[in-house]
């Protein structure tokens, strides 16, 4: 029995990596009692090392 190689189609991570920028934002905001500006700002960095991360992996966001 023979299997076929398929090729996997890569995934993103930006919504995690932003979501994980958006915890990490709640716990530093909390601790420097400036929640708003942190969260968004850490939010912010999350997004960005997704999108540099997904464009590594050739992920594309439109229809390519």
């Amino acid at each position: 029995m023979s299997r076929k190689n398929k090729k996997v189609k890569a995934t993103s991570l930006l919504p995690m990596c932003a979501a994980g920028g958006v915890f990490i934002g709640l716990g530093l905001g909390a601790l420097m009692d400036n929640l708003a500006v942190v969260l968004v700002i850490c939010a912010l960095i999350g997004a960005g090392v997704g999108y540099a991360i997904d464009r590594r992996n050739g992920v594309t966001y439109g229809r390519h």
